[in-house]
């Protein structure tokens, strides 16, 4: 073999070399982009999934973390699922709506890059965009999980996806099912409950099938179950 067919066969195999270098690359390319997809897609049944960045709350994870997690609204719970950037880290979490006491949205100072990458409003410079969930665990630990709306991309927008977050919350009647809300229900109804008693006795007061003495006693036990 001469010594130009040496060259050309080196340069035959490193293309070979190199095509299938390309090849492989894209392989795995296009399997990490549908590993992406599918773990972006909302869980089965999910009213609404946005996407979130963990700031704390959680003892497994104390500190704020890189890449964002999936925030689920399922008919009767929240689930957090890890995304293709934060699978090594985040495990799915999930919060019960009957273990809610609290849910608010904080503010958030915008950056100085930040108003230079877009946020044209320099006078507005704090936004609603962290949801904050206050909670018990399987425990009974009472937690404040706290994670930003990263869907929406600016900051504007996200505080705008945190408006449509809370407005679906209440049309999917969400809210009512958090604790302070039952709690307050059940204090409503017992409230009235009471009211009600208190009408019927003072009828059979008036009727002298109570003594006054016998109706300050039963009136004094209903109002203490106020």
């Amino acid at each position: 073999m001469g010594f130009m067919d040496k060259v050309k066969e080196k340069a035959s195999k490193a293309a070979g070399a190199a095509k299938q270098s390309v090849s492989e690359s894209s392989a795995k390319m296009k399997e990490w982009n549908e590993e992406r997809k599918e773990m972006d897609k909302p869980l089965e049944g999910a009213i609404k999934r946005y996407s979130v960045t963990y700031i704390g709350g959680l003892a497994e994870y104390p500190k704020k973390k890189s890449g964002y997690i999936g925030m689920n609204i399922m008919p009767d719970r929240f689930v957090f699922t890890p995304t293709i950037g934060t699978k090594d880290w985040f495990n799915e979490y999930e919060i019960p709506y009957d273990k809610i006491s609290e849910l608010n949205i904080e503010k958030r100072t915008i950056s100085t890059s930040e108003i230079l990458l877009g946020a044209s409003d320099n006078a507005n410079q704090q936004q609603e965009n962290v949801i904050c969930i206050l909670y018990t665990d399987a425990q009974g630990q009472k937690l404040t999980l706290r994670v930003e709306m990263l869907t929406g991309g600016t900051i504007y927008n996200q505080a705008a996806a945190c408006r449509e977050f809370t407005a679906l919350l209440r049309q999917h009647e969400i809210t009512d099912k958090f604790q302070s809300a039952k709690k307050e229900k059940n204090s409503t109804s017992s409230g009235g409950d009471v009211l009600a008693q208190l009408e019927k006795l003072n009828q059979l007061k008036m009727a002298g099938i109570l003594t006054e003495d016998e109706f300050n006693a039963k009136k004094k036990d209903l109002l203490a179950k106020l």
